[in-house]
Parts: structure tokens; C-alpha cells; sequence
């Protein structure tokens, strides 16, 4: 099954006119995981519809990318910066202006955050936990 799998998406890469599915094979592969399915997030894991209070705040562009998970995320720069750009407007309903490039998302992932909760609190207007997210 997995191989079956596999080769669906490696067709749908060389076909390009799947770029949206490859892009949502990205995010189930290496967010859905602890992000779920819907951006729900879990008792852990921030929602991803909470960074709509975060979209306009400055530096969120840059923490985006310097979140653990996504710096250090197995995709290469240029399906990283198409997965943000997805992923941004698929939970705020816009899409990042300008939008990632593969060579912004290089210079960020090289410095991942350390404490990325506390880098979070910095930047949001207003507190947001967790379960005030979903």
C-alpha cells in the first residue's frame, strides 16, 4: 500500500497540474500529525487557526518559519515555502503577502526557535492558550 501510494504522489509531482495535492500530501505527512487534520491542534500543539491573530502582527512571518517543526521539517525549501503559503491561506483565508519564497525559508530555517511558546506570547496582541484556539 505505501508503495501504491508513493508512486501516486510521485505522478502527481511530475504532473504538475496536482500542485495543491502535493501540497496537502506535505501537510498531512509532517503537520496533520500533531496539528490534525482540520488545524485543531491538541492540548499541546497551538491550533492553526489561532495564527489568524497572528497574521498581521510583525515578526510573525519570521517565526513562522523558526518554529521547530517547520524549520526542521524534511521538505526542501521550495516545498516548505509552498506549504507555508498553502497553509496560511488555508487557516486565516489569505495569503501571505509577499508570499515565501524558497530562498526566505532557507535563511529562516537556519535558526529555529528555542522557546517557540514564548516567542508566540511576545508577538500576539492578546494571549492566546491553547484550548482558546480551537
Amino acid at each position: 500500500m505505501k508503495r501504491v501510494r508513493l508512486a501516486l504522489v510521485f505522478c502527481f509531482a511530475a504532473s504538475g497540474a496536482q500542485a495543491d495535492s502535493l501540497v496537502e500530501h506535505d501537510y498531512l505527512l509532517n503537520c496533520a500529525g500533531c496539528h490534525q487534520l482540520n488545524g485543531s491542534g491538541s492540548v499541546t500543539v497551538p491550533s492553526l487557526h489561532g495564527i489568524s491573530g497572528l497574521s498581521d502582527t510583525s515578526g510573525t512571518r519570521v517565526y513562522l518559519i523558526r518554529v521547530p517543526g517547520v524549520a526542521q521539517a524534511p521538505l526542501s525549501d521550495e516545498r516548505l515555502a509552498a506549504l507555508m503559503n498553502w497553509l496560511l491561506e488555508r487557516f486565516t483565508g489569505r495569503a501571505p503577502i509577499p508570499r515565501y519564497t524558497a530562498k526566505e525559508v532557507s535563511q529562516l530555517r537556519k535558526n529555529p526557535l528555542l522557546d517557540p511558546r514564548a516567542e508566540r506570547a511576545r508577538l500576539s496582541p492578546a494571549p492566546i492558550s491553547d484550548s482558546s484556539e480551537r
